[in-house]
């Protein structure tokens, strides 16, 4: 707004060396005069506004703040009054007879007569007590500070505290008892022998607070020595010693907080501050009689209500004095205003239609600086991108008249403060461009230099749509920036533009479409891969089903086999009992015999039968974590054991695995966890799978996977930690940033799974609030150790 309004102060002024070129001098001499006297006027005003108006605030907050002080003072004498009534009471010869059936007749009568305490309590050195409402009381009060200070030989007022035998909130006044006795002639006080105290309800002191006011709206708070209120309109902010409440010390309001640091401090003073979105005053004064202060907050119109006919006097002649600035600004304005000659408006739409002609940016901009050059009759045009970061700027385009030299390249103010650059420019100051050095550290001789004279150049700024500032020159040895000059300048600024967002959108829109044809290609990819996300998947129900269906089978042939074995025996039994009998066979029986070689056939058989039991109870457990591995999810999440997954996937994966590579398991003892196992199982077969292909990859001649499982302790909970590490080659420090990266795989499309790092991280992150961990390179504790190795840490919070 500021560089708008000095730009437009500029062109008014540069107006005027042409008009008083021409007849009417004298006009625009009489309108500088009037607006030259409306401006003084103004500030002679203003200043004596300012002066009246701060004699007539320190008058007021005086008056405020004695109002406050005499209150104060009230205040002080009242409970003055209250001490000394106590202390009165202690010096009467029934209290220091420290003998309750002597002193409970007269103080019952004293509580009657003064009507300002709740009760009054004679206190004996050890703290207990007796009161004028209950007798006997059964607490103890040789903790409570007015005890301990009386007993110290103090008459003291304390804060608010809630009483043991009333348990309503009071404020306890209490004096020492002493005992005098005559020793050689002198009277000699000893140590004080109990304690007169009396308790005054804290109804009683906001009653007397209440009373304070400045007008509607004014309120009034005690604070204690440690910032907390201890009467305040809002009794949620109120504080005592039983029940402690924030101190104002420790308000975010940092206005608040400045005012009640100098009550602490027991200063008086009033000052102007804002507290909860309101400008108010506040006025305060310390209590001499407790360590207290009091303060009077009064809103900022109450106590300057008094200025309202000083303010309307100001804002009727701030009213004229703006109407007679206007009127001379606007008869300047009719006095410089000329009509654009037809040949400057034939000439400007030439070189709008030029412009709008075409879409590229340098041929926009190198036929604007041509023609506007040829028209105006100057001696350069040149246009240049402003950089504010180093205040230079760039000439990329210009037209200059024969004779001269180019000024292409960049430029930046011999003098002047850095940054300064644009603002002088804008003034029409006198600036001397050097061009920058060279890629070698060259100097360019003076002759490169460009002189901006003033009165012999304009730079009008150009902004554009993505905040990039150019600036247009025009530059001639004559006296230059006549009105005419100047609206055709800004014309022609102002269709470039628009020219140049027009071009600079178009390239945008060649960007966005180049970026949409990279998302389409993305978007294929990623098709790809869903649809063979979605074949795994169905892959994987047909699996279980099928699975489902073969275990029943397996299972009557395993069960049936165990029927067969035994009827087997049996008849292998009794062929050997008849032979045992009988020995002598008949030949036809003894011909077959031979012929099927019974003996061999009796010891064989048994073989048979038992590997068909071990090969169906191998097909049974691989077929049994096939089922465990594929099982679908519940809606809900189920306790289950780790271990029991991770050895069903190392069955599935034994064909892989063979007899080369090792498995190191070190299970340790761990809790049940709460999670979907079948997503849990699909991530640690991701993660083994990963591990059987890296250890493959390399000629290794022990290729190794560890499995580890524990529970660690972390300051946000405990969690079940399982690490797969493999003596494989190592990931690079590169891919290891993209390793969690959506659809990124060092494999090809026809091995890509459909569940890669990424879909692991996100079931682990966000569906289980885990995290997965990657070390590489990374040692295993085994001599087979080659160089690199990875570590999968999956960690699990425990529910």
């Amino acid at each position: 707004m500021r560089s708008f309004a000095r730009e437009q102060c500029w062109k008014l002024t540069r107006l005027f060396p042409a008009r008083f070129n021409s007849g009417s001098g004298l006009q625009y001499i009489a309108a500088l005069l009037i607006l030259g006297c409306t401006i003084a006027a103004s500030i002679t005003g203003y200043i004596t506004y300012q002066s009246i108006r701060s004699l007539i605030i320190k008058n007021l907050e005086q008056n405020a703040l004695l109002e406050v002080q005499n209150r104060g003072n009230n205040i002080d004498r009242w409970i003055a009054t209250r001490k000394a009534e106590i202390e009165i009471l202690a010096n009467t010869p029934s209290i220091r007879s420290m003998k309750w059936l002597v002193a409970e007749p007269y103080l019952q009568s004293e509580v009657n007569r003064l009507q300002e305490f709740e009760h009054l309590a004679l206190i004996e050195p050890d703290g207990s007590y007796f009161t004028t409402k209950v007798g006997k009381a059964l607490a103890n009060v040789s903790d409570r500070i007015h005890f301990q200070k009386a007993m110290a030989g103090e008459v003291y007022v304390s804060d608010p505290t809630i009483s043991r035998t009333l348990k309503q909130q009071i404020i306890p006044i209490s004096a020492p008892v002493r005992s005098n006795k005559r020793i050689r002639n002198y009277t000699t006080i000893q140590k004080p022998i109990g304690v007169m105290s009396g308790a005054i309800a804290i109804n009683r002191l906001a009653e007397v607070v209440k009373k304070l006011e400045y007008g509607a709206g004014t309120y009034a708070f005690v604070l204690n020595s440690q910032g907390v209120p201890i009467v305040h309109p809002d009794e949620k902010l109120i504080g005592n010693i039983d029940k402690t409440a924030p101190s104002f010390l420790d308000s975010k309001d940092a206005n608040l907080v400045n005012v009640v640091r100098e009550m602490v401090y027991q200063k008086t003073g009033i000052s102007l501050t804002q507290i909860n979105n309101a400008k108010v005053y506040v006025a305060y004064v310390p209590l001499e009689q407790a360590e207290w202060s009091i303060a009077l907050v009064i809103p900022q119109n109450n106590l300057e209500k008094e200025l309202y006919p000083l303010n309307l006097l100001a804002a009727v002649a701030t009213g004229l004095l703006v109407v007679a600035t206007i009127a001379a600004i606007m008869a300047l304005k009719l006095l410089a205003k000329d009509g654009i000659r037809d040949r400057t408006e034939a000439l400007l739409n030439r070189v709008t239609s030029r412009i709008r002609a075409s879409l590229n940016l340098d041929r926009i901009l190198q036929t604007t600086v041509e023609e506007l050059g040829t028209i105006l009759d100057l001696d350069r045009t040149i246009f240049g991108w402003y950089d504010p970061r180093q205040d230079t700027l760039e000439f990329c385009w210009e037209y200059y008249r024969q004779g001269l030299s180019p000024r292409l390249g960049v430029f930046c103010a011999e003098s002047g403060p850095c940054g300064d650059l644009a603002a002088r420019l804008h003034r029409g100051e006198s600036v001397t461009l050097i061009k920058a050095t060279g890629l070698d550290g060259e100097l360019f001789e003076e002759s490169a230099h460009l002189q901006l004279k003033n009165s012999h150049y304009a730079a009008v700024p150009v902004l554009t749509q993505t905040n990039r500032l150019g600036y247009l020159f025009a530059c001639t040895k004559r006296q230059f920036a006549t009105p005419d000059e100047m609206e055709v300048l800004q014309a022609v600024t102002d269709s470039l533009a628009i020219a140049i967002s027009q071009s600079q959108l178009q390239t945008k829109n060649q960007e966005q479409l180049k970026l949409l044809e990279e998302v389409l290609a993305k978007l294929r990819t990623t098709e790809e891969h869903l649809m063979q996300s979605q074949r795994t998947t169905i892959v994987g129900k047909l699996t279980a089903g099928i699975a489902k269906e073969i275990n029943n089978q397996i299972n009557f042939i395993y069960g049936n086999l165990i029927h067969v074995n035994d009827y087997l025996k049996d008849l292998f039994n009794i062929i050997r009992i008849y032979a045992e009998k009988y020995p002598e066979l008949v030949p036809e029986i003894e011909a077959e015999k031979e012929k099927i070689d019974l003996d061999f056939v009796s010891e064989d058989l048994p073989q048979i039968i038992n590997s068909l039991k071990i090969g169906s109870e191998d097909i049974r457990k691989k077929i049994l974590a096939l089922q465990k591995f594929s099982i679908p999810d519940e809606s809900q999440k189920i306790h289950v054991n780790i271990h029991e997954g991770i050895d069903a996937i190392l069955v599935l994966f034994t064909p892989r695995l063979g007899n080369k590579v090792s498995i190191v398991k070190e299970y340790n003892n761990i809790p049940l966890l709460l999670c979907y196992p079948g997503q849990i199982n699909q991530v640690f077969a991701s993660i083994i799978s990963n591990a059987i292909d890296a250890v493959n990859t390399i000629d290794n001649s022990e290729p190794i996977i560890m499995i580890k499982t524990d529970v660690m302790e972390y300051p946000e909970g405990r969690f079940i930690a399982v690490s797969i590490a493999n003596n494989g080659p190592s990931i690079p420090a590169d891919i290891q940033q993209r390793i969690f990266d959506p659809f990124f795989t060092t494999k090809s499309l026809n091995q890509f799974t459909g569940l890669g790092l990424s879909i692991s991280n996100k079931i682990i992150t966000e569906v289980h609030g885990g995290r997965v961990l990657v070390e590489s390179p990374f040692e295993l504790p085994f001599q087979s150790q080659t160089a690199g190795g990875v570590d999968f840490v999956v960690e699990l919070p425990i529910v």
